[in-house]
Order: structure tokens, then C-alpha cells, then sequence
């Protein structure tokens, strides 16, 4: 929610926005460690669902590199 206020501020943010960025960044990458690594529950989920997308842009980055521009 953080990221899409600093996105759509009518007026210039200035150093603000990069902090808020990087703190919403910070924030993410703790509750996805937690997710992943602390939390069994979820473990067999989020390795089923994020093999999946991996996947995904894999072959999206072949067929990036395989088509011609």
C-alpha cells in the first residue's frame, strides 16, 4: 500500500519516496523469509506456487531471447 502512495503522490516526493521504497522492500523480503523458512505450513505451498512462476518467466525469458524484436 506504501509503494502505490509514493506511486500516485500528486506532488514530488523527493528523498521520501526512495526511503519508503526500500523500507516497503525490507519489509516484504522479512515476512517472505518468514513465509518460506519459519512457518512449515506454508513450506509446500509456496515451493508448489513459486516453481510455478518460475517456470513461467523462464520460458518468458526464452521466448524473449528467441523472438526477434
Amino acid at each position: 500500500m506504501a509503494v502505490l502512495l509514493i506511486q500516485l503522490a500528486p506532488q514530488p516526493v523527493g528523498i521520501v519516496g526512495p526511503m519508503v521504497l526500500a523500507l516497503a522492500v525490507l519489509f516484504a523480503l522479512g515476512r517472505l523469509h518468514r513465509a518460506i523458512w519459519l512457518n512449515h505450513r506454508y513450506w509446500f505451498t509456496t515451493w508448489r506456487w513459486g516453481r510455478i512462476a518460475v517456470w513461467l518467466m523462464v520460458v518468458g525469458w526464452v521466448l524473449k531471447l528467441a523472438l526477434p524484436h
